[in-house]
């Protein structure tokens, strides 16, 4: 069985031997679990306990006689059948977690004595940003500190909850695409750059204007964004360009929630 074939079969909550036992009655058809513990090399006595658990999961079907005989379910029906049953758990736990426990969580457990967080990874950036997007109530205002692609700009910008005012300052070029969504209700300033940049067109600038610009300027640049949450918080995300492409495995963002951190940041912006 192929390893991505094995890992979306586990992450359906089977485990190793009901996978390789599912796999094998797919494949070779109506088996004994003698015919089974052969073919995947499992004891008897534990083969007849992963076919039960199969059985009880909802991805095989047995006959009554005996020997018995096992036959695997339609594989998409078996799947989906096992994925909303995840989901379903997923969502009682969930709910039962928050019913338990938000209510003894304190928001400023012990905050003020760890003035900076550090978030590694691109993904894990982009996710602060929502979780911090939805505790704030009224803005989030960011500024960015050197020339940014647009695809990053949007992805890092629509992650913020559109309920909540959003301004954005950008020292370098224009952003051109921008994502519709995120043009409706952004507000951008761009200070000062056109003087003081003039190896770039700011008339009716393109997107392949802006990427040629980026690549023979910038090529292999490092710049910062600093988000402001309501004047509490903030975020200062650090993102290396390698050839214009973002190395992901590499941003990296300082979540900054001390007081005087945050005065000395809403200074800089």
């Amino acid at each position: 069985m192929e390893k991505q074939l094995l890992n979306a079969i586990l992450a359906l909550g089977l485990t190793h031997k009901e996978a390789k036992a599912y796999h094998a009655l797919v494949t070779k058809g109506v088996m004994t679990a003698e015919n089974i513990s052969k073919l995947i090399e499992v004891q008897h006595p534990i083969v007849y306990r992963t076919l039960q658990g199969l059985n009880n999961k909802g991805w095989i079907d047995s006959t009554t006689d005996r020997p018995k005989k096992y036959r695997a379910k339609q594989p998409k029906i078996a799947a989906e059948n096992a994925g909303k049953g995840q989901i379903v758990a997923i969502e009682e736990s969930i709910e039962l977690i928050d019913k338990i426990l938000s209510p003894q969580y304190d928001e400023n457990q012990e905050m003020l004595r760890q003035e900076i967080w550090t978030i590694r990874g691109q993904k894990s950036v982009i996710q602060k940003i929502g979780e911090m997007g939805n505790q704030t109530k009224h803005e989030v205002f960011g500024k960015v500190t050197g020339p940014i692609d647009d695809d990053t700009f949007n992805e890092i910008f629509m992650n913020i909850p559109p309920a909540l005012s959003l301004t954005v300052q950008i020292m370098g070029p224009p952003i051109i695409n921008i994502d519709p969504k995120l043009e409706k209700r952004i507000q951008i300033h761009r200070p000062y750059f056109e003087g003081k940049c003039r190896a770039f067109p700011m008339e009716l600038p393109s997107a392949n204007a802006k990427d040629e610009f980026l690549k023979n300027v910038h090529g292999s640049r490092f710049i910062s964004i600093h988000l402001l949450f309501d004047d509490k918080e903030a975020l200062w995300i650090n993102i290396p360009y390698k050839n214009n492409i973002v190395v992901k495995e590499k941003v990296w963002a300082n979540w900054i929630i001390d007081p005087d951190y945050i005065e000395i940041v809403k200074t800089e912006v």
